[in-house]
């Protein structure tokens, strides 16, 4: 077996009767790194190997080295070291330690060429995409045209409120001074009064929708605005008894 004939050498040798200190201490760290081989802790293994070969300096240990080397994937340090003990190797085990190296030669060139990358197949860079600047912002022509809309309603609203006032005015007489209405003016005096109220909110609301359209137009945001995220947000809202304008967002 390759560890007796390794202890024997490190134990026993035929020029001296007593093994040195470095001798002794090279067969102490031989023995660890083949407990630690035998448990598969080949890189520990190879750090006491080589120890114990920086003190001995035993060809011997060049092979254990090796076999550490290729079980941690440290192939090139295996051809290396079998190449350093091929000398010193017997004639019937040379033939082995040779394919062995030529073995672990080819593993090292097949290595090498799946990590080049072939000329011309090196991929370039993609280019960096510019950003898109964001449009104009649509704040300013929607709330103008939320003050247009509001406008059209007041003027509706207005001639709704002098529709009645005409109709009022049609079933009222005038005796001795005195204004006399029939029982239906009342509805009509109610949808005047409804309708004027509506009207003078929504020219309010028109008027104050324009300005804020224009000064949106004029302004002359720099601020990065998302093209899909107006500035601001219009909403009108309309009922028998009432008239809304509601403008949300950024000024």
């Amino acid at each position: 077996m390759r560890v007796l004939a390794v202890f024997l050498l490190l134990v026993a040798s035929p020029v001296f009767a007593q093994p040195s200190a470095s001798d002794e201490r090279a067969r102490e760290l031989y023995l660890v790194g083949d407990d630690l081989y035998s448990q598969g802790r080949y890189e520990e293994a190879l750090a006491a190997f080589e120890e114990a070969y920086r003190l001995s300096e035993r060809p011997l240990l060049l092979f254990n080295i090796a076999n550490a080397q290729e079980r941690s994937g440290q192939w090139q340090g295996a051809i290396e070291s079998l190449e350093g003990y091929l000398p010193h190797a017997d004639e019937a085990e040379r033939a082995r330690i040779e394919s062995r190296i030529e073995s672990l030669r080819r593993r090292v060139a097949r290595l090498e060429a799946m990590q080049q990358v072939p000329e011309g197949n090196e991929r370039e860079p993609e280019p960096t995409p510019t950003p898109e600047e964001p449009g104009p912002s649509l704040a300013g022509p929607l709330v103008l045209a939320a003050g247009g809309a509001l406008l059209a309603g007041g003027i509706t609203s207005a001639i709704l409120a002098k529709g009645a006032r005409d109709s009022l005015e049609s079933e009222c007489v005038v005796v001795d001074g005195r204004r006399l209405c029939g029982d239906t003016s009342g509805a009509d005096r109610d949808r005047d009064l409804r309708a004027s109220v509506i009207a003078d909110v929504l020219f309010v609301a028109s008027a104050a929708a324009v300005g804020v359209g224009l000064w949106l137009l004029l302004r002359g945001d720099d601020e990065d605005e998302s093209p899909s995220e107006p500035d601001a947000q219009v909403g009108a809202a309309v009922s028998p008894n009432a008239a809304a304008l509601v403008v949300r967002g950024r000024f």
